[in-house]
């Protein structure tokens, strides 16, 4: 089936529960610029292509500054952590530019499968409005925390500044910026860079963990058709012939519904699977050069307070994807014990059959992978944590 014809929307013409739950996280991708609005429009894309311009640019300048001081290990292990984490936005930025329109097709296709099924109304709008808060929380306790950490670190440099002490960005940036009008310019965009990836990032992060959450719902709302379809089947028939029929009817609908979020998973993998992998990669030396840094700092000073917040926003990203991704394996796993319990015992030999053909299928559950090669679990979180604490050591003992 193609993605275009899995998008309908509510009776009232409004966007589901479930669509919904992702609205907030464009709006702010596309205020940030890293995300084209949808229809198009020529000014928003000019000042996305001017973010992506502005994000490449600060990232040339600390790769000129990290060759510079590639023999002070402080200096260098205080760009590189921001360096690298400013590629993997890049790279998750890039993939919004060029996968927006498949980006568009994933949102819309939310809207059959949160209206299909027939497990009760009130419990699944419940659930589908628990995801969507729970997600909108993180979002912006996700962000904020973000945007806490950039905020402090320009207070060191206006700290040092004025009490007449070397200020030193981690950037290359070619010009003198000992006199007050230029280190304030210098002082705006860095800051400007630095909150603008830290939100559009931490906020790209949280869109794949919502797609992924929703579909987990998706599941759990799947479970409870099949294990309800016996019941649903009695209450809409009056004979044994009927009673087979609308069975089978409520089973398609079922395995419809599967297929729908597969196709979601499958987009979502497809589209993000590079980016997640290239950040796996990459997040066990972030977190090795945040540590290295760290360990450097009085632990009652400002500067310190900010690594560790850059810390627990990076360790928030990696686990956002373990754990949804988890998540919904987890769910996935149930379903084949939730198509067993709907009342087989009773039903035709046909239904039987196709019952069996799907537990069948169901005995390979659905996997959310890093570029097809990575699982998203607790199992990888734990692995990239020891890579991580490794790397760090290997480089204290090198120092």
């Amino acid at each position: 089936m193609a993605v275009e014809n899995l998008a309908i929307v509510a009776a009232d013409g409004a966007p589901s529960l479930a669509r919904e739950a992702v609205q907030p996280h464009l709006a702010t991708l596309r205020w940030c610029g890293f995300c084209r609005l949808s229809p198009r429009r020529a000014a928003h894309d000019l000042y996305c292509w001017f973010a992506l311009l502005v994000t490449t640019t600060y990232l040339l300048q600390e790769c000129v500054y990290a060759y510079q001081e590639r023999d002070d290990m402080d200096k260098l292990a205080r760009v590189m952590f921001l360096l690298l984490c400013h590629v993997t936005s890049i790279v998750k930025q890039i993939v919004f530019h060029t996968k927006a329109h498949r980006i568009d097709l994933m949102v819309i296709s939310f809207d059959e499968p949160a209206h299909g099924g027939a497990a009760p109304a009130e419990w699944r709008r419940a659930l589908l409005e628990h995801t969507a808060r729970s997600m909108a929380r993180l979002q912006r306790a996700y962000a904020g925390t973000a945007v806490l950490t950039c905020t402090l670190w320009i207070v060191f440099p206006i700290m040092y500044y004025m009490r007449g002490q070397n200020v030193e960005f981690p950037f290359w940036t070619g010009v003198d910026y000992s006199h007050l009008g230029k280190f304030s310019l210098v002082l705006v965009y860095s800051y400007y860079v630095t909150t603008l990836v830290g939100i559009a990032n931490t906020t790209m992060d949280a869109f794949v963990a919502t797609v992924l959450f929703q579909c987990k719902t998706q599941l759990s709302i799947l479970r409870a058709n099949f294990e309800t379809l016996s019941e649903r089947a009695v209450e809409k028939s009056y004979n044994r012939e009927q009673y087979d029929f609308i069975l089978n009817q409520l089973f398609l609908e079922c395995l419809d519904h599967y297929k729908k979020i597969t196709v979601i998973l499958s987009l979502l993998q497809d589209i993000f699977g590079s980016a997640i992998l290239i950040q796996f990669g990459i997040g066990g030396w972030i977190l090795c050069m945040a540590a290295y840094k760290l360990v450097s700092l009085n632990v009652l000073s400002v500067e310190f307070a900010s690594m560790t917040l850059f810390i627990t926003c990076i360790l928030t990203e990696l686990f956002l994807y373990c754990y949804y991704g988890n998540e919904v394996q987890v769910e996935s796993d149930k379903l084949m014990e939730s198509m067993y319990r709907s009342g087989w015992l009773g039903a035709g030999l046909r239904f039987q059959r196709a019952l069996l053909l799907a537990m069948e299928r169901a005995k390979r559950p659905l996997r959310p992978a890093a570029g097809l090669i990575i699982p998203l679990s607790l199992d990888t979180f734990v692995k990239i944590l020891k890579s991580s604490y490794t790397f760090y050591a290997v480089l204290r003992q090198t120092k």
